[in-house]
């Protein structure tokens, strides 16, 4: 699916429920921006706030929600280890990559960027395999969701030009966009038969 298409889309999802996804942003940027001020913390929250926004977003476009579920948001603490080691791996491998230069640590963000997302969906899976399973899904992807992003510019100046608060008011548009994009990515879910489940049906 082209940008242009994945934006409509994620317009769409935002009607009706903006406000709601604006507050579920805003909620992660403030809590994250007062941890920040002790660093022990902010690297103990962000993983879980990650993974939190990532079911919620998950939620607002593959289901009919008005968004007023904001306590998604605490589901990343159900699996607060996964998502604090996911979020630890990830950024170590981006800076050991930058290390050498900038453009190979992009591209490593860009590999790593679904990583929450696919925890979201598999809270059984190890945080390494989720970051494995994250580079798998976007081999031959990064320079679509790159362009993706990088559509979001001219937003993003505007909201620059007033006076730097207009850019929490694209947040919930961006964020939106990158949900989008995963469930591009994934394509339609396979549905999983439990074991007990197939036998009701073979003794039907």
């Amino acid at each position: 699916m082209r940008a242009s298409e994945l934006r409509k889309m994620s317009w769409n999802h935002l009607k009706g429920r903006y406000w709601m996804v604006f507050v579920a942003v805003l909620i992660v940027g403030i809590v994250l921006g007062a941890a920040s001020s002790l660093f022990g913390l902010s690297i103990l929250l962000a993983g879980p706030l990650y993974l939190g926004l990532a079911v919620y977003l998950l939620n607002i476009v593959e289901t009919d929600t008005d968004g007023k579920n904001i306590n998604l948001l605490t589901k990343g603490f159900d699996n607060v280890f996964a998502a604090f080691v996911a979020y630890i791996l990830r950024t170590i491998f981006v800076l050991l990559w930058s290390l050498l230069l900038i453009i190979p640590g992009i591209i490593k963000s860009l590999a790593y960027s679904q990583t929450f997302f696919i925890l979201s969906e598999n809270p059984a899976m190890s945080p390494l395999d989720a970051i494995k399973k994250s580079q798998e899904m976007m081999k031959g992807h990064k320079m679509r969701l790159f362009l993706l992003m990088l559509s979001f510019l001219g937003w993003f100046i505007l909201g620059a030009l007033a006076f730097g608060i207009g850019i929490i008011f694209v947040l919930p548009y961006f964020q939106t966009t990158l949900a989008n994009f995963y469930v591009d990515l994934r394509g339609a879910k396979k549905m999983i038969v439990h074991a007990d489940e197939a036998e009701e049906t073979v003794t039907a």
